[in-house]
């Protein structure tokens, strides 16, 4: 009889360690506390400390700071609103491990995170007002760093008291985790809802496609994750695709994750390098916008290191075909890019290596006409179908290769579908403008956009390769009145850009998008003229940044200086240098928080004249006399201005008076020319 049950014993046993499995998983049966009770000395997260090694953060102690996170909730007034389930808390946190405990915290509770997309305090200013409150920033180690109603820190030495009231909340896929809110580049920003279930349906299909393990045979068991695998991001956890892949994906599967974005080169090199010394191999979350700053293929042996790095994950916009090839040799791996939006989660997948077009995910289907459209269990109505802004094509039928006689159609994409405006009453399409414009040899790409402060003329944002760029007013006019021309034929008059810029790459944020935020500061110039032309940064760290910039014919610093020739005045190149230098950071402190005592070998060797295009770049140093900002300003005809601004430590005594002050604060208008 013993052994007739066997069978039936061995298959129950079986089905418990599947449903362990799955539910070790789970966003919504809290896996993440079921997988450090598994093995509570593994890692959870690798800490990033500036000018530290990376120091190994233990699930147990990932655990101890969410709990620490549930008794600062506790503290909380007992009337306040927030120590309910079902509240809801806007959540912005600079750091993925930050955002992590407090994520975890709210969840355990029944509760709602709303995620801004940005810190601007109209944002959160905005959200507020429909929340229950906002949860303050943690410290680096992911601790709070005081509780309600208390002035000073609170200290954490590693563990802290479970919280005061265990909260048992159940388990409900169809339970709203979070909102996110949109970044479009114009418009109101939307804030979208996500359940449980649809963020668990996207993580498994991530997690069939492309297992976090070394081995994929590992990935049987979620109790035994590849802890040679670290997941390493250069995207913000504040969207969606940054949240699922680099933050809940690695969490959910029990493999450790950064605490914090590696946004420049030489960070990402560094965490390579230190993981892959320690026998780990790296996973990156990446974006067009970062992996087009990779190194010069001289320099890619500072990045690949010992080809360490398992796949490389790229999203929002898709990637230029040149940028993905430079990024597989570089990183010496695949570059896999996701299209999709934060309403749709995930739409398709492609690897440029293998071909151009973009294959679905599965179980999501897609349907090309009328229109491109798309249904899919991530979506909030999972049998609804969402029409999409782009356009797309399917592929003419093709012969099945061995082993895809089932796999889903692939398709291309054709371009956004919504860029209709209305200027003067008339319709002009800015797909049509900017094709016309990108079938000049000289350019490289366009984007087209309505200056809504402009009497909803346009402005043309050009890419262009730098040997090309105009340098100066004669070659920029020359440049406007060439394409301009081009138009002509085509277009209406209002049609044609009135305001132009002329970049080597367009200023895309962390998530690849071409944001409100970037145009604001390509066309700031044109409402404060006490600003230059600004083009785009660079920077290799928060010590460093260089500005591309040019001087505007409408600076009112021109005005007196000299009736003959304007040129800009040295004092005004001092005080874009100390603007620019007051940006920087050296092991998380500025010179905001010190005192400008002077200058220093200050230099000026050329005019600098309207119209000339030039960089500025800003280095913040830490010496014995404390912090000081070194700068060059340059064009192609040389050297214009160098120095140091020197800054002492709070505790000086009072500080000179700057000699950037006040003659530069008052701002003056100027007619705005024609082709600004």
């Amino acid at each position: 009889m013993s052994d007739a049950r066997q069978p039936a014993s061995r298959a129950t046993a079986r089905s418990t360690e599947q449903d362990a499995a799955q539910r070790a998983t789970s966003l919504i049966h809290q896996g993440w506390r079921q997988l450090a009770r598994l093995e509570p000395a593994a890692p959870a997260c690798w800490l990033a400390s500036p000018g530290q090694p990376l120091r190994p953060l233990s699930r147990a102690e990932l655990m101890a700071r969410v709990d620490a996170w549930h008794q600062w909730l506790d503290n909380l007034p007992a009337a306040h609103a927030g120590r309910r389930p079902g509240a809801r808390w806007v959540l912005f946190q600079p750091t993925a491990l930050g955002a992590c405990v407090q994520l975890l915290a709210l969840w355990e509770r029944g509760m709602l995170a709303v995620l801004p997309g940005d810190d601007r305090p109209e944002s959160l200013a905005r959200l507020a007002e429909s929340s229950d409150g906002q949860l303050p920033e943690t410290s680096a180690a992911g601790w709070p760093l005081e509780q309600p109603g208390t002035l000073g820190t609170v200290s954490y030495t590693g563990s802290t008291a479970a919280p005061n009231a265990p909260f048992e909340i159940n388990p409900d896929d169809a339970r709203l985790a979070l909102e996110l809110c949109t970044s479009g580049s114009t418009g109101e920003p939307l804030r979208i809802a996500k359940r449980f279930d649809q963020l668990e349906a996207e993580l498994a299909v991530h997690r069939t496609l492309w297992p976090l393990a070394t081995d994929a045979s590992s990935t049987d068991s979620a109790s035994e994750p590849s802890t040679g695998t670290v997941s390493l991001s250069q995207v913000s956890h504040q969207h969606i695709y940054g949240l699922l892949v680099s933050l809940l994906r690695p969490l959910s599967e029990g493999v450790p994750f950064l605490s914090e974005a590696c946004h420049y080169p030489e960070q990402l090199a560094a965490a390579i390098a230190q993981l892959s010394g320690l026998g780990h191999r790296c996973q990156l979350v990446s974006s067009p916008a970062q992996l087009a700053r990779l190194p010069k293929v001289s320099d890619e042996s500072r990045v690949a290191g010992q080809a360490q790095v398992l796949r490389v994950f790229s999203s929002g916009a898709p990637l230029p075909a040149e940028a993905a090839r430079h990024a597989e040799n570089c990183l010496q791996a695949p570059v896999i890019e996701i299209y999709g939006s934060t309403e749709t989660g995930g739409i398709a997948h492609r690897r440029q290596h293998e071909t151009p077009h973009w294959t679905p995910l599965p179980e999501v289907e897609l349907r090309f006409s009328p229109a491109f459209a798309v249904r899919s269990p991530f979506l909030e109505q999972p049998n609804e179908w969402w029409q999409q802004a782009d356009n797309a094509a399917p592929l003419a039928a093709e012969p099945p290769s061995q082993g895809e006689q089932h796999a889903a159609p692939r398709f291309q994409l054709l371009g956004r579908s919504d860029r209709l405006v209305k200027l003067a009453g008339k319709r002009v399409s800015l797909s049509a403008v900017e094709r016309c414009l990108n079938e000049q040899e000289e350019v490289l790409e366009v984007r087209c956009l309505p200056m809504p402060t402009r009497d909803h003329r346009l402005g043309a944002v050009v890419v262009m390769d730098e040997s090309v760029l105009p340098q100066d007013h004669a070659s920029r006019r020359d440049l406007i009145a060439r394409l301009r021309r081009a138009l002509m034929p085509g277009f209406e008059r209002i049609a044609l850009p009135r305001y132009w810029r002329f970049v080597t790459r367009l200023p895309l944020n962390a998530q690849g998008k071409f944001t409100a935020d970037s145009v604001a500061r390509l066309f700031a110039d044109l409402d404060d003229h006490r600003l230059p032309r600004w083009l785009g940064e660079t920077s290799s760290g928060p010590q460093q940044l260089t500005l591309e910039a040019e001087v505007p014919d409408s600076l009112c610093y021109l005005e007196g200086h000299f009736a003959a020739q304007p040129l800009v005045p040295g004092v005004v190149m001092l005080k874009w240098a100390r603007d620019l230098g007051r940006r920087l950071r050296l092991a998380g402190v500025g010179v905001q928080e010190s005192r400008f005592q002077r200058l220093e070998r200050i230099k000026f060797s050329n005019l600098l004249l309207p119209g000339m295009r030039f960089s500025l770049a800003a280095t913040l140093v830490a010496d014995s006399h404390g912090l000081r900002v070194d700068f060059r300003l340059e064009s192609r005809a040389g050297l214009h201005a160098s120095g140091r601004l020197r800054y002492g430590a709070d505790t000086d005594s009072a500080p000179l008076s700057s000699p950037l002050s006040s003659p530069l604060s008052s701002p003056q208008t100027t007619p705005t020319p024609e082709a600004s």
